[in-house]
């Protein structure tokens, strides 16, 4: 019964097969329509990400690279899916062709003897074109969801990285001053640790198993290799990884790892661009369309700052400035002995008390916030002027922009002193150096019509 059963899944695994490529092209399609969709969704997931949070300490900034990881998987594998959709297209083709005619007919071609001679030993047969892809294409199939293993496997990594850095932040926020040496120490020896055990693993990966293959060192190895192995998900593609790096030949996947490593090095060091004049970043002589609201798509965000139109024909006009997390350390420069109730980053959403005794849990509430001095210390980092002219007394609100619902301040500026024709709002930011003489960096130029 044993044997009938083993013959049994032996011939369905040989019919699954030899009829996989019916389950490919449907899986293949249909996966590529749907990467994307998801593609595009998921760069407006991160455009998202970039405008609502500063990533710019270790641990987000560790989250925001597996993101990028992880959008960059979905690439990978579209590309990989669309060269298999089409060099599957091209085996039914070529299976087509064969049905009609299986043999090349040399001697109808009338060729000179040596062309004759020379095609027939360097033109394959149909029967072996047809092989050989059906077999390439089986194993881009398989190799593009090794490739997005890889990827996430690396962003893996990198979360787990910034998940230590997070869990010693919490316990050195949580327990006493006096430990602060003692989790220091800690840092220090763990870091090191998972940067080198890290870099082994990924070299042992590269490099088909160089580790594994040292006596004495294998032994030492197979803990971490097992521990990243969870870590990274590796588990989920390993048997396809092993089956891989055990059917083809060592040099000729050392060489694929080389070419893709080449051409990402060149995508990342190299682009190509003919406006040479053309300047690449906003300045004083350019204009956005998003500095305007009558022009910037509903659906965009503000970059930096917006006014309502680019002609002004109102006794006031309106400039709406966004607050940017990454400005919390120039903000809390200005407000030296303030501290605001929530935090830079995660904040508790419950808040416990003790009264006579009873441990009382309750919704964490903002309304002993100093509003006002929030709203000085937001807007003591810019200064407005308008043809040169300095705005030092103007009033500032919070508002909240109806692009995306960008958090931000606003205000208004009379126009009485406008000039007929074109005028120029410039906008900068205030950084305190070391002796804490306040220092005018460029953020916005809006130029703009007024009719009076």
């Amino acid at each position: 019964m044993s044997d009938k059963t083993k013959d049994q899944i032996s011939d369905w695994l040989n019919k699954l097969e030899r009829e996989s490529w019916q389950l490919e092209l449907l899986v293949s399609a249909f996966t590529i329509f749907l990467l994307i969709q998801a593609t595009i969704s998921f760069d407006d997931f991160i455009t998202d990400l970039e405008y609502q949070y500063s990533f710019r300490s270790g641990a987000l900034s560790m989250l925001y690279l597996f993101i990028g990881l992880l959008f960059k998987s979905l690439q990978a594998l579209t590309i990989c899916l669309i060269t298999h959709l089409m060099l599957r297209g091209f085996w039914i083709g070529t299976i087509g062709l064969r049905s009609v005619q299986s043999k090349i007919n040399f001697t109808d071609l009338k060729y000179n003897e040596f062309f004759t001679e020379k095609l027939k030993k360097n033109v394959i047969s149909l029967d072996q074109l047809v092989i050989k892809l059906d077999e390439i294409c089986s194993v881009i199939f398989a190799f593009a969801f090794l490739v997005i293993s890889i990827l996430l496997a690396f962003g893996m990594y990198l979360l787990f990285f910034g998940l230590i850095a997070v869990v010693l932040n919490l316990v050195a926020d949580l327990t006493p001053e006096w430990l602060d040496p003692a989790i220091t120490v800690t840092a220090l020896i763990v870091f090191p640790v998972v940067l080198l055990t890290g870099l082994i693993y990924m070299i042992d990966y590269l490099t088909l198993g160089f580790f594994k293959k040292i006596k004495w060192f294998a032994r030492v190895y197979y803990p971490f290799y097992k521990l990243y192995n969870f870590i990274t998900l590796s588990v989920l593609s390993r048997s396809i990884y092993y089956y891989m790096i055990s059917k083809f030949s060592k040099k000729r996947i050392r060489w694929i790892y080389a070419l893709a490593g080449c051409l990402l090095f060149f995508t990342l060091i190299f682009k190509f661009d003919q406006h040479q004049y053309y300047p690449e970043k906003l300045n004083d002589l350019a204009i956005s369309a998003n500095y305007y609201d009558d022009q910037r798509p509903l659906d965009d965000y503000v970059n930096q700052a917006s006014i309502p139109s680019d002609y002004i024909d109102k006794p006031y006009f309106r400039v709406f400035l966004r607050y940017d997390a990454v400005d919390n350390p120039r903000i809390s420069e200005f407000c030296e002995g303030f501290t605001p109730i929530k935090d830079d980053g995660l904040n508790w959403r419950f808040k416990t008390t003790f009264e006579n005794g009873n441990l009382n849990i309750g919704n964490q509430r903002y309304d002993d916030e100093d509003f006002e001095q929030l709203l000085s210390c937001l807007s003591a980092i810019y200064q407005l002027s308008v043809n040169d002219s300095v705005y030092d007394d103007l009033t500032y609100r919070f508002y909240t922009h109806p692009a995306k619902h960008q958090k931000g301040i606003i205000t208004n500026i009379p126009t009485d002193n406008f000039l007929k024709g074109e005028n120029v709002l410039k906008i900068e930011k205030i950084q305190l150096d070391s002796a804490k003489t306040p220092q005018h960096e460029w953020f916005a130029t809006i130029p703009f019509w007024y009719e009076k």
